[in-house]
C-alpha cells in the first residue's frame, strides 16, 4: 500500500521509526512536509512544499479552505494578515495527493496543511486517519476518521468485567488520569532549544506555522494578566444554594479538541453567552478554567463571567475533585469529563455527538437555545437517565475495543514514546489496521 505521513514537527519523529517497519513491510512511505526544519532524517519518499514567495493569487474563494481559515490559530491568536497561502498550500497538496495518490494519510488534525489535506482526501475519497488518545481507558489510541471523533476500526480486545469494573473505579475514584495529563514537562534547556528551533524556522520562512516571536511574547504576557485577572473575581468552591448547578469547563484554546472537532463553538465567550440566556430562573452556571489556562482566558469571557447574574468563575486553584460533586449537570463540547461523568453517573451534555453520547447519562444538544432548557427540567426534577454498572462496563469495552495499545505523543514532550515497547504497540497497531482494512 501506499502510507501518506504528515509532518507535525516532533511528531514526526514519532511516526518515523514506525513508518521504517511498515516499509519493510513493503509498504510505500511518503510524506508531506510543511515545515522543512522537522523532515524526516531518511525517507526514499519526501516531499516538501516550498514556502510561498509572494502573496498568491486566488482564483475563487472555497468554502472547505475558509472553514480550515476560521479554525487556524494563525489567524484566531497569532495576528496573520495575509491568508491567501491557505490557498497556495491547498493546491500544493491537492497536486501532490493526485501524484501520489495513496491508499491511506496518516496525520494529526491541528495544522492548517492537515487540516487542507484533510479535505483534499475527503474530496478524492481517500481515507485520513488522525492516531489519537481515546483518553481512557489509558495506554491506548484510536484512529480517528478525518476531523472527526469517530474513530475507525480498532483492536476488538475485549475486558472482563472483573478487569472493566477496576479500571471504572480507578476513573470514578479519580486514582488514574488520561495520559496527556501525566506527562512530565521537558527540561529548560530542552524548552530553550525548542524555542530557537522555532525562531530560526520563522526566519527561514516558515511563517504559516509558527507564530511571530515578538507577537507570541506580547500574548503569553497578557495570558498572564488574564489569569489574574479570571481569579481576582472567582469562587474557590461552589456556593450552598438550591439553585440547580451546572458546570462548564472552559478547554485550553488554540486546541484541536475544540478548534477543529468542536469548531461551532470554538468562541468559547460567544458559547458561555449562549449557555447563560438559556438558563431556567433557577439555575447558575459555574465556569472551571483550565489548570494551565491558554488564549481562551481572553478579556470579553472574563466581563462576561464576571458581570453575568448567573455565570459564576470559579479560581485556577479549583480541584475538580472539590466541585464535581455538588454539581448537577455538566456541559462539555470534546472534554475527556464526559466519560468521567457517564462513569460517575453525573449528568452530562455533549455539544457535539461522539462515541460518548450512545451512553444513557451523555445528552447530545445540537441547539443549546431550545433543548438545554429541557435537560434542565429533567434533572431539576431528578428524571435524568442513569446508566447501570452492566452498561458502565460495556460503554468501556466500547472504548476498548474501538482503540489499540499504544501512546500516542511526540518525543519533545514525551521521549518514552519513542521506547522499543511503544514502538511495537504501534507498529502492531498500525499493521492490524492495515490488515483489517484489506
Amino acid at each position: 500500500m501506499k502510507l501518506l505521513f504528515i509532518e507535525n514537527r516532533h511528531k514526526t519523529f514519532f511516526y518515523e521509526p514506525i513508518t521504517k517497519r511498515l516499509e519493510a513491510l513493503g509498504h510505500e512511505i511518503h510524506w508531506l512536509i510543511q515545515n522543512k526544519q522537522f523532515k524526516p532524517k531518511a525517507s526514499k519518499h519526501i516531499h516538501i512544499i516550498s514556502y510561498p514567495l509572494a502573496k498568491y493569487k486566488i482564483k475563487s474563494k472555497d468554502e472547505d479552505v475558509e472553514n480550515v481559515i476560521c479554525s487556524d490559530r494563525q489567524v484566531n491568536h497569532f495576528k496573520a494578515a495575509d491568508k491567501s497561502y491557505f490557498y497556495y498550500y491547498n493546491d500544493k497538496i491537492e497536486a501532490l495527493i493526485l501524484k501520489i495518490k495513496p491508499d491511506f494519510v496518516f496525520g494529526e488534525s491541528t495544522s492548517f496543511h492537515e487540516l487542507l489535506t484533510i479535505n483534499n482526501c475527503k474530496k478524492h475519497d481517500i481515507l485520513y486517519l488522525n492516531p489519537s488518545t481515546c483518553r481512557y481507558p489509558v495506554g491506548r489510541f484510536s484512529f480517528y476518521k478525518y476531523d472527526t471523533l469517530e474513530p475507525y476500526l480498532g483492536s476488538n480486545e475485549t475486558l472482563s468485567n472483573e478487569k472493566a469494573t477496576e479500571i471504572i473505579d480507578q476513573i470514578v475514584f479519580r486514582k488514574t488520569a488520561p495520559d496527556y495529563m501525566q506527562l512530565k514537562p521537558p527540561s529548560k534547556l530542552t524548552i530553550l532549544k525548542d524555542k530557537l528551533l522555532k525562531v530560526y524556522a520563522y526566519y527561514r520562512g516558515e511563517k504559516y506555522s509558527t507564530p511571530n516571536p515578538i507577537v507570541k511574547y506580547t500574548l503569553e504576557k497578557q495570558k498572564q494578566k488574564n489569569i489574574i485577572s479570571w481569579d481576582e473575581e472567582a469562587l474557590k468552591s461552589i456556593e450552598s444554594s438550591r439553585d440547580i448547578k451546572l458546570l462548564y469547563p472552559l478547554q485550553m484554546q488554540p486546541e484541536a479538541n475544540i478548534d477543529v472537532w468542536g469548531r461551532p463553538y470554538r468562541d468559547q465567550h460567544q458559547l458561555v453567552k449562549s449557555l447563560s440566556k438559556a438558563l431556567s430562573a433557577n439555575a447558575i452556571l459555574y465556569i472551571k478554567p483550565n489548570p494551565k489556562s491558554k488564549y481562551e482566558l481572553d478579556k470579553n469571557l472574563i466581563d462576561f463571567a464576571q458581570k453575568a447574574n448567573n455565570v459564576k468563575p470559579l479560581h485556577h486553584s479549583t480541584k475538580m475533585d472539590d466541585v464535581l460533586p455538588h454539581i448537577d449537570l455538566v456541559i462539555t463540547v470534546t472534554g475527556t469529563i464526559a466519560i468521567e461523568c457517564i462513569l460517575s453517573n453525573t449528568p452530562v451534555v455533549s455539544l457535539v455527538n461522539t462515541i460518548n453520547t450512545r451512553a444513557n447519562n451523555c445528552k447530545f444538544v445540537s441547539n443549546i437555545k431550545s433543548e438545554l432548557p429541557q435537560i434542565i427540567k429533567i434533572v431539576a426534577e431528578g428524571n435524568f437517565p442513569k446508566t447501570s454498572d452492566e452498561e458502565k462496563i460495556t460503554y468501556i469495552n466500547l472504548l476498548n475495543k474501538t482503540s489499540f495499545k499504544g501512546i500516542v505523543s511526540d518525543p519533545l514532550t514525551d521521549f518514552g514514546c519513542i521506547s522499543e515497547a511503544n514502538i511495537n504497540d504501534m507498529f502492531d497497531a498500525f499493521s492490524k489496521l492495515l490488515n483489517d482494512h484489506k
